[in-house]
């Protein structure tokens, strides 16, 4: 379910009024994801490496990308 700007975190930082939708509402079909190229995503793991490093490497396999 998307939500506010959230009070802590990076995305305190974003403009008033601004939607938030968690990856995970998307990645299960629960809520949409970017519909233009005019939206952005962002990815704040807060500072967990191992779950940066998974992350980046399902998006590499997802890409169809070997290292």
């Amino acid at each position: 379910m998307p939500y506010e700007v959230a009070a802590v975190g990076r995305v305190r930082h974003a403009p008033a009024g601004t939607v938030l939708t968690p990856l995970g509402e998307v990645l299960t079909h629960r809520a949409e994801g970017r519909v233009d190229d005019s939206d952005i995503t962002l990815f704040d793991g807060s500072g967990i490496g191992l779950q940066d490093l998974y992350v980046g490497l399902a998006l590499l396999k997802k890409m169809d990308i070997s290292l």
